[in-house]
């Protein structure tokens, strides 16, 4: 993963440069606070023309903290779910921008080059074996992740950064926008309080809802609502595929072989609890 620090802006004092003085009470904090560049998977082309990171391939946020350690181990952030928001708020250099703005892919190469930043790359995760199911200890190198190749040869897009695709069965033309963190966070709510309410859980049409701004050019949210329950599974199975196919994103699948039965395939990187709360 492409990420670029600070170190070669800061310079080496002048030799002819006057010494300090030594009793100035702000040396402590005269100091600059390490950053780093951080290439965005979107390379800034999906985002509204009003966004300020349209256009923008690279961000750059802080190193992480004492503060950031203190937003990461608040009971109340984490009870609300609001606690990752906050920290990528309080890294990133640019505070105009909205953290649940970002696109999805964008937000997770940021919070993989903090993690790096804050704790170091190693990250150690447990895999279920799918054919001993045996449970093995894997430790991946967060710093060897790439970006994701993208392809958007199925979709054609447009001026405002959605995609136009045609369902297959239906003929629909289907008008789609790649998910921002606040799209998660609202599929996540809803999610919740339907298990809270004991009601059966609707993870796939609630991804179709969000993912569609237009069918045939109607706009309105109950229509659209109404569609993702009536759609042939061949329409809903190929617009999952064509999404995953344009989501710019880090690429999360990795190589693991399993160390009781040898067994190799490629599986997708958990973000468990020990990514932002490692074992010390």
């Amino acid at each position: 993963m492409s990420r670029r620090n600070n170190n070669e802006r800061l310079g080496a004092p002048h030799p002819d440069a006057p010494t300090p003085p030594l009793n100035n009470e702000n040396d402590l904090f005269s100091f600059v606070s390490p950053t780093e560049f951080v290439d965005l998977p979107s390379g800034g082309k999906y985002y509204p023309p009003d966004h300020p990171l349209c256009d923008v391939d690279t961000i750059e946020i802080r190193h992480m903290t004492a503060k950031e350690e203190d937003i990461l181990t608040s009971e109340t952030l984490l009870k609300k779910g609001i606690a990752i928001d906050r920290l990528v708020q309080s890294i990133l250099v640019d505070k105009t921008i909205p953290p649940e703005s970002f696109l999805v892919g964008d937000k997770n190469a940021i919070l993989v080059a903090s993690r790096i930043t804050g704790f170091g790359p190693f990250y150690e995760v447990t895999f279920p074996c799918s054919a001993c199911n045996e449970a093995i200890d894997h430790e991946i190198d967060l710093s060897l992740l790439e970006l994701k190749e993208t392809d958007t040869s199925d979709a054609e897009l447009t001026e405002s950064g959605t995609f136009m695709i045609t369902l297959p069965a239906t003929g629909i033309n289907i008008e789609l926008k790649l998910l921002t963190s606040q799209d998660e966070k609202s599929i996540a709510r809803q999610l919740e309080s339907r298990k809270s309410m004991k009601q059966p859980e609707n993870a796939a049409t609630l991804m179709l809802g969000s993912l569609i701004v237009s069918a045939n050019g109607v706009t309105s949210r109950d229509q659209i609502n109404k569609l993702t329950g009536l759609l042939p599974i061949k329409d809903s199975k190929y617009l999952r595929k064509v999404y995953d196919k344009i989501m710019p994103d880090l690429d999360m699948n990795i190589e693991f072989q399993c160390n009781n039965c040898a067994h190799g395939e490629k599986v997708v990187m958990p973000l468990t609890a020990a990514f932002f709360w490692p074992k010390q």
